[in-house]
């Protein structure tokens, strides 16, 4: 049997054993607590089949018992002919009195059978009670195990559940901090933005223990993997993110507008279009895990973009 198996079977006999238990070990004691509780149910079979033959005993007697009965009926029943054809008076009262006398002794044999097969039958039935009260209480324990076992088996799964969901939560925390960093080493304007706009591109690869990109072609085939920090790389390098990255426009009256401020988060850029005030705009800026001032500067930028853009065609 399995080691697993062998825990799983110990665990259900309220076997108490180390975590670091050998196969051969736990498999002995298993075989041990089955051969205990084995023997016990043996004690009890071996009680009740004693009182079974002795009530099967008891039940001869009352059978010989009832020859004798029917034989001294007989008796009686002669005497009693005898008694009605006799005519000597001397010989109907000695007739008479062998009678009352055959009479007692069979009412003391009935009464004295009847005793026994009592007491017989009553020490089966208790023995038989005994046996079923001492059956129900191991039921009861194999109740109280089984229901044991089974609020352990949940409170387990839950933990792990738990431990699962933490663990998946200290994952995405690490894989954030992450994209911050390489964010902010090729000079995102905004990290905490490319957190929300790369992050779903990353799967966590358990062998590897940490979060790639796969790469994948025309026709959803994997065709490579990249770590973070190539991904984020590439994803500023594109062309059509340029407006996330510092530097990446060439307009100096915006890159003037938009540089020089005092105050990142009270900055309403009064010259431009979109205002760090708008409620629109705190809005969005608040969907996108980013201050207003910064949303409104990436939106003055993305439309700049756009304008060169349709100008260049």
């Amino acid at each position: 049997m399995p080691l697993e198996d062998l825990k799983k079977k110990a665990t259900e006999l309220s076997i108490e054993f180390d975590e670091n238990v050998s196969e051969d070990d736990l498999n002995t004691l298993v075989s041990q607590k089955e051969e205990e509780l084995s023997s016990d149910l043996d004690y009890l079979r071996n009680k009740l089949k004693f009182f079974e033959e002795e009530s099967k005993k008891a039940f001869n007697k009352r059978d010989i018992a009832m020859k004798d009965k029917k034989a001294l009926s007989s008796k009686v029943q002669e005497l009693e002919d005898k008694l009605k054809n006799a005519v000597d008076k001397e010989q109907l009262v000695k007739l008479q009195t062998e009678f009352e006398d055959l009479k007692k002794y069979k009412d003391e044999v009935e009464r004295l059978k009847e005793e026994e097969e009592l007491k017989k039958v009553d020490e089966v039935e208790r023995t038989k009670i005994q046996f079923r009260k001492e059956m129900e209480k191991m039921q009861q324990q194999f109740n109280d195990i089984k229901t044991s076992l089974e609020k352990e088996k949940e409170e387990a799964i839950s933990k792990e559940k738990d431990y699962q969901e933490m663990i998946k939560s200290l994952r995405g925390n690490k894989l954030e901090s992450e994209i911050v960093i390489q964010a902010t080493k090729y000079k995102a304007w905004s990290p905490n933005q490319i957190v929300a706009l790369a992050k779903g591109f990353f799967t966590y690869d358990e062998q590897l223990n940490k979060y790639i990109h796969l790469v994948r072609d025309d026709k959803g085939k994997i065709v490579d993997e990249q770590s973070v920090e190539e991904f984020i790389k590439d994803y500023l390098g594109k062309e059509e993110n340029e407006n996330l990255v510092k530097g990446a426009t060439t307009d100096s009256s915006f890159d003037t507008r938009t540089h020089q401020r005092a105050d990142t988060t009270t900055k309403t850029n009064s010259k431009g279009k979109y205002k760090a005030n708008d409620p629109q705009i705190i809005k969005e800026a608040g969907d996108k895990n980013l201050s207003p001032a910064d949303w409104a500067e990436i939106k003055e930028r993305m439309e700049v973009k756009q304008l060169k853009m349709r100008e260049k065609k």
